[in-house]
C-alpha cells in the first residue's frame, strides 16, 4: 500500500471516529438541553403547575371539619309565593284555640265618660241629669251593663260614704267593678273621684243627705233635705247635691231616717228622680221608710237595702252579715246590701266577692236589681220584698 493509501485509510478512520464523537457529543448536548429546559421551565412555573402536579401525582386530603360551625347553613332561596297564593306554613298546623271562658262580670270594664251631653240640662245650680228627647234615662244610661238574662241569683253591694277619705275611696275602687259606689256630695274632687270610679267599671250613686230622727245632734250638712222645709226649699237643696257631678245612676240615702218615713215630705223629692230618670237606693235607715211604696206608685226605680253588712265593725260580724246576703239572694232571686267606707268592710267584701262565683250567685250593680222600663214590679224579686217589709 503506498503512502497516500495508507493516508486515505488513515484520515477515513480519523473521520469515522471524529463523525461518531460528534454523534455523541450532540446526544449529550440534547439531553442537557431538555434538561436545562426542564429545570428552568419548573423554575418560572413552578406556582402554577404545582397544583397540577399535586392532583395528578398525589392527591390532598380534604380539610377536617371544625368543631363547631362558624355560621349556620344558608338555606337555598325559594321562590316567592304568588300574591293570591297563601303562606305555606314551615310547621305543623296548630290546633284551634279553646273556647274563651264565660266572662267574668265582676271585673274592670270601663265606662262610657260621662255627661252624654243629651242628657244633661244647665239650671242655676249647674248641670242636672235630664231624661233625653230619644227617652233614654240616666239610670241606665250610666249603669254599668248586666246580663239580666243571667238567671242566678243577684248580689248587689253599695259602698257609702266616699271621697272624704283617699285612702278609703281609692281602696272601694279597686274592689271588683259591680261594686256600686256612693258618693258624698260634699267631697272634694268629686268629679274626679267619680271618674275614677266608672273608669274601674263602677255605676256611681250620690248620697242625698236628709233628716235624721236626732237632727240637729247628727247633722249631714247644709244642704239636708229637713221636713220643716217647704218642698220647693228641699228640691232646690237637691238640685244642689245633683249639681255637683255627672254620670251617676241615682240616689241614696245619707242619713235621713227621719224624712224618709215623711211622704208628705218625701213625695215632691220622689217626684224629681221620675222627672230626671234617676233611681233611688233606700238604705234601709228606717223600718218606717215609704220609698218603696211611694217609688211604685210614682213609677221610679227603686231598690230596697236587705241588710247593713256592717252595723257591728268587727270581722266576724261582717261576714256573717255577707252570708246572710246570699241566703236572703237564693230564696228571693237577688238581694242588696249597704257598708260604710270602712277599711275592715272594704277588705271583708273584696274576699267576699273572690268565692261568690263558687255559690253559683253572680255579683251585680245596683241598677240591675231594678226593673227596666215596662217591666211589671213583680218581675224583680228583690223590689216586692223589700216594699212588703
Amino acid at each position: 500500500m503506498t503512502r497516500r493509501e495508507t493516508g486515505a485509510v488513515e484520515y477515513a478512520s480519523r473521520r469515522r471516529v471524529s463523525a461518531g464523537r460528534i454523534a455523541a457529543a450532540l446526544v449529550v448536548l440534547a439531553a442537557a438541553g431538555a434538561i436545562s429546559a426542564l429545570a428552568l421551565g419548573w423554575l418560572e412555573g413552578a406556582p402554577a403547575s404545582a397544583p397540577k402536579l399535586a392532583e395528578v401525582v398525589v392527591p390532598m386530603p380534604p380539610k377536617p371539619a371544625p368543631s363547631k360551625p362558624v355560621t349556620a347553613a344558608i338555606p337555598p332561596p325559594q321562590p316567592a309565593p304568588a300574591p293570591d297564593a297563601a303562606p305555606v306554613p314551615s310547621v305543623a298546623a296548630l290546633p284551634p284555640p279553646p273556647a274563651p271562658p264565660r266572662p267574668d262580670r265582676s271585673t274592670a270594664q270601663p265606662l262610657l265618660p260621662a255627661p252624654d251631653p243629651a242628657l244633661v240640662e244647665t239650671g242655676p245650680m249647674g248641670k242636672l241629669p235630664i231624661i233625653g228627647r230619644d227617652g233614654r234615662q240616666p239610670w241606665i244610661a250610666y249603669g254599668r251593663p248586666f246580663d239580666r238574662a243571667d238567671k242566678r241569683p243577684r248580689v248587689a253591694i253599695v259602698i257609702t260614704g266616699l271621697g272624704p277619705s283617699g285612702d278609703a275611696t281609692q281602696a272601694a275602687i279597686d274592689l271588683p267593678g259591680a261594686v256600686t259606689l256612693a258618693f258624698n256630695p260634699y267631697a272634694k274632687r268629686l268629679g274626679e273621684w267619680v271618674d275614677r270610679a266608672r273608669a274601674a267599671g263602677h255605676e256611681v250613686l250620690l248620697s242625698l243627705p236628709m233628716e235624721p230622727v236626732d237632727y240637729p245632734r247628727q247633722d249631714p250638712g247644709p244642704y239636708t233635705l229637713l221636713t220643716s222645709l217647704t218642698p220647693d226649699e228641699n228640691v232646690e237643696r237637691l238640685d244642689w247635691v245633683m249639681s255637683r257631678v255627672s254620670g251617676y245612676v241615682g240616689l241614696t240615702t245619707m242619713m235621713g231616717s227621719r224624712f224618709v218615713a215623711s211622704e208628705t215630705n218625701f213625695a215632691p223629692v220622689m217626684a224629681e228622680f221620675k222627672k230626671r230618670g234617676l233611681m233611688f237606693v233606700d238604705g234601709r235607715e228606717s223600718a218606717q221608710s215609704v220609698a218603696g211604696p211611694l217609688a211604685q206608685r210614682l213609677g221610679v226605680p227603686c231598690v230596697l237595702a236587705d241588710d247593713m253588712i256592717d252595723a257591728d265593725t268587727t270581722r266576724d260580724a261582717i261576714d256573717r252579715e255577707l252570708h246572710a246576703l246570699e241566703q236572703d239572694a237564693q230564696r228571693n232571686g237577688a238581694a242588696l246590701g249597704v257598708g260604710f267606707a270602712y277599711p275592715l268592710s272594704i277588705e271583708r267584701v273584696a274576699l267576699w266577692a273572690k268565692g261568690l262565683g263558687e255559690q253559683e250567685m253572680v255579683l251585680a250593680p245596683a241598677s240591675a236589681l231594678a226593673p227596666l222600663p215596662g217591666t211589671p214590679p213583680k218581675a224583680e224579686k228583690s223590689v216586692q220584698k223589700g216594699a212588703a217589709k
